[in-house]
């Protein structure tokens, strides 16, 4: 049932279409997508089928392939995986579908916890790619920091003439609006951030796409712009100063 969706697998369908540096193309990314652990949660601050329709709807969109930027399941357990993978069967996904790895995809969302049901499922939680003229960069941020041999790798593969875009689940907790200050350390990963930002800049990355707070903000931060884009089905939160709402990004 996984097998399709690994990203060696999704990567392949992708080097069907080449792009080359002089193309212009459009890509999709879509943020959270889980219902919610709780009822109570999936009662109060969300809508049944956000997630099934919009994915739906990026299949009609002239896009080459996209990013979903991490909480497929509500935990990283057999079960959910599964009810995930016959989701996405169902729905005849058509574009190449990659994702990243969320706090949610791991065995434990917000405790002691490990990703290797997310590795057997889907492959490395870092990796990269090229596609038209742009390195693609995927960083896993799921266990709310950054290390030093992440932050080697990512040096590595920023290391291009290329345009550069990094994706990842959580926000350096640097940019405070959306998990700096005490009310919201929960939204962001705090060890290594100084150090992902600064390394951000250094590289000359130009854009950093990143899920895990449920809504939608824009911040330019020592010369690279971050989007948040968490809306892509889980529940929309009462809480902090930003826009909420379900949505993906083209």
């Amino acid at each position: 049932v996984c097998a399709p969706w690994k990203t060696g697998a999704q990567l392949r369908r992708l080097c069907d279409k080449p792009r080359t540096a002089g193309d212009s193309f459009e890509f999709a990314v879509l943020g959270d997508v889980e219902p919610g652990r709780f009822w109570i949660f999936r009662t109060l601050f969300n809508r049944n089928g956000v997630f099934p329709r919009q994915l739906a709807a990026i299949q009609e969109q002239s896009v080459d392939f996209s990013i979903q930027l991490g909480d497929m399941v509500s935990r990283g357990l057999p079960r959910q995986y599964l009810e995930f993978f016959r989701l996405l069967n169902g729905l005849r996904v058509t574009k190449p579908y990659l994702t990243v790895i969320g706090n949610h995809d791991r065995s434990h969302p917000n405790g002691k916890s490990h990703s290797r049901l997310y590795r057997r499922l889907f492959g490395e939680n870092n990796y990269s790619f090229d596609y038209g003229g742009v390195r693609f960069v995927v960083l896993d941020s799921s266990s709310r920091r950054v290390g030093q041999a992440q932050l080697r790798w990512l040096d590595m593969a920023l290391d291009t003439p290329l345009r550069k875009l990094v994706f990842t689940h959580m926000p350096p907790v640097l940019l405070r609006l959306w998990g700096g200050s005490a009310a919201h350390a929960i939204g962001g990963f705090t060890r290594g951030a100084r150090e992902f930002v600064d390394l951000a800049a250094r590289r000359g990355v130009e854009r950093v796409y990143m899920g895990h707070v449920h809504g939608f903000g824009v911040q330019d931060y020592q010369g690279v712009r971050y989007i948040l884009t968490g809306g892509g089905g889980s529940p929309l939160f009462p809480c902090g100063g930003l826009e909420k709402f379900h949505h993906y990004l083209t």
